[in-house]
């Protein structure tokens, strides 16, 4: 029996709506295509309607269809994390569930992959209307991350076309608080981006607030960088430099004017926060290599079907 040649997979949360229209889209275009694909999709443990709708739908695509229930809430990348590691496709598309992204454009990543031979392929969303505070927050995010793993490094998106030796990559990366755009940087500089259309959302409001993005922002700066480290190396030069200049202050104005500065505490007091500040980074990433040997899972599987 022939191997499959894509798997798309689609992490569901608290999405009822789009659904049944998400998986016809893609039999669409994957039909016009003429090429093999199973749609798996993994419920991320958000709604039980989520949940009927894809038992429903299993009926409609029968041997097209793969459902997952993961046993609790683990995130996008852990659900398309487990839908990666589950798939039978050579190649992985992921596209959210929100038809944000028509299927359609679907066909945009599997043509430019023909023709350009990359080991990946983003979908990259034209200028939309989005707030002043998540534009500048993203493009901050996406400077950080090109200073610090440089060549060219890119956050991505989350929908995207995964060639079949960095899906394998992924299947045998295992770290906790993984995010897979990020990882797939470290096993490839060979990835390019098309550019599509974004919809409305058809279902709901997106499940990222300025909160969430804010903590996922802070987690990928944490754990995908060493910017806290460098940041506490240079303050802590730049709190030595200044405590000494304070020193030879201090005794200038003892020898020469007499008065009494307390500028001994001062320095102390500066010394302390400097320390405690350090102290709370090291303790960040020793918290790291605590959660690497206890291989806290990405995903737990409840139902398959």
């Amino acid at each position: 029996m022939a191997k499959i040649e894509y798997t798309i997979v689609v992490p569901v949360y608290r999405s009822v709506e789009s659904l049944e229209s998400l998986f016809h889209g893609i039999s669409s275009v994957m039909q016009d295509l003429s090429l093999s694909y199973e749609v798996l999709f993994v419920e991320d443990s958000g709604d039980e309607n989520s949940w009927r709708e894809l038992l429903r739908i299993k009926e409609i695509g029968k041997e097209l269809i793969t459902i997952i229930r993961l046993s609790k809430n683990f995130g996008q990348n852990g659900a398309t994390l487990c839908g990666i590691d589950e798939a039978k496709g050579k190649r992985i598309i992921t596209i959210d569930d929100d038809l944000q992204t028509n299927p359609n454009e679907i066909k945009k990543l599997i043509e430019f992959q023909e023709k350009s031979h990359a080991d990946v392929v983003y979908g990259k969303f034209k200028e939309s209307k989005t707030s002043w505070f998540r534009k500048i927050g993203s493009a901050l995010i996406k400077r950080i991350f090109n200073k610090s793993q440089g060549n060219g490094s890119s956050i991505g998106s989350s929908f995207r076309l995964i060639d079949e030796h960095i899906v394998d990559r992924l299947r045998f990366h295992s770290q906790d608080h993984l995010f897979i755009n990020q990882v797939i940087t470290w096993y490839t500089l060979n990835f390019q981006f098309v550019e599509v259309e974004r919809n409305l959302r058809e279902d709901g409001k997106s499940g990222y607030s300025n909160r969430k993005l804010i903590a996922l922002s802070l987690r990928l700066i944490i754990y995908y960088t060493s910017l806290p480290l460098k940041l506490m190396i240079f303050l802590s030069i730049l709190a030595s430099i200044g405590i000494l200049a304070m020193t030879g202050y201090y005794i200038y104005f003892k020898t020469n004017v007499g008065e009494d500065l307390d500028l001994f505490m001062l320095a102390v007091l500066v010394s302390m926060s400097i320390i405690s500040g350090s102290i709370g980074v090291f303790g960040v990433y020793i918290n790291r290599i605590y959660s690497s040997r206890v291989r806290k899972p990405n995903y737990a599987i409840k139902v398959k079907l």
